[in-house]
């Protein structure tokens, strides 16, 4: 299934933390469902360790948000304790779910389209990955991280495990730079790089880059959604920008630059942005 990524065409459209509203939480089967079912190619999905350590399919930082009751921190809770919990509807009423642990989580999903493991460094690596590789998904998921100098956690699993695939986050050009030559060091293949930018002048920014890595055998993956608080990742062409300042001029610039990979918060009107763009190519396969 992950061979996909590597196949040339329009851009895959990757949805972030699945597709949530109303009694749809975030980071949750359902949201994933409704994801795939809003045009998705990809769900991205977070996890975070318990006290006990168990892995919680959520946002480290997200309690006071989705949570009913919001404390104590996920992190310093039994998993026991999180099952008695429940989030919280998009209109404050409480829903009759709560958090996922992650092996309930991918074993729902389970053939059901790609996903994208986040934030793996804020549980135990190793026991996410035994949990993957128990559930025989490894095909189906792509890991990603931050692969720095000197001892780092994720490559040191990564290595361990050649069936999983794994994408790189970069910032500057020099996280560029030493996450391909740290990969290469300790022989763990990069699959593709997830690129975050300030200005279309960055190297991100080129479609010359993005051709260069396809020839090296990686897709790139650009990031459009916003964050409140954090400056845009793609120099000012995420989501907010495409859905009130025109698809073409944000969505469009980003389709221009050959990434193979979107992720995005509106993955339905995304998908219909595609569709138009690239009328020929406009089924979503899985």
């Amino acid at each position: 299934m992950l061979e996909r990524l590597l196949e040339e065409g329009r851009p895959l459209i990757a949805v972030h933390r699945g597709k949530n509203g109303g009694a749809i939480a975030e980071n949750t089967v359902y949201s994933a469902l409704n994801g795939f079912r809003s045009g998705a190619d990809i769900v991205e999905f977070d996890v975070q360790g318990t006290l006990d350590g168990k892995i919680a399919v959520f946002h480290e930082g997200m309690e006071f948000k989705i949570l009913s009751p919001a404390l104590p921190p996920v992190m310093l809770s039994l998993m026991s304790e999180l099952k008695r919990r429940k989030f919280r509807a998009q209109y404050c009423g409480k829903l009759k779910y709560g958090i996922f642990e992650l092996e309930e989580y991918l074993l729902a999903l389970k053939g059901k389209g790609l996903l994208n493991f986040d934030r793996i460094w804020c549980a135990d690596i190793g026991k996410c990955l035994e949990v993957v590789k128990k559930l025989d998904m490894f095909d189906q998921i792509l890991f990603k991280g931050y692969a720095t100098k000197g001892r780092c956690k994720i490559l040191d699993y990564m290595k361990l495990y050649p069936e999983a695939w794994f994408m790189p986050i970069c910032k500057t050009n020099a996280m560029y730079d030493t996450a391909i030559g740290e990969c290469a060091r300790r022989g763990v293949v990069a699959r593709g790089i997830e690129v975050l930018y300030k200005s279309e002048d960055d190297m991100f920014a080129s479609p010359e880059f993005v051709s260069e890595e396809r020839k090296a055998g990686r897709f790139v993956w650009a990031n459009s959604i916003d964050l409140d608080g954090k400056p845009d990742m793609c120099a000012e062409h995420g989501d907010m920008y495409a859905m009130f300042d025109g698809y073409e001029k944000h969505w469009g610039f980003l389709s221009e630059r050959g990434y193979r990979v979107i992720q995005t918060d509106w993955p339905d009107a995304l998908k219909e942005y595609l569709d138009e763009k690239f009328p020929e190519q406009n089924k979503v396969l899985r």
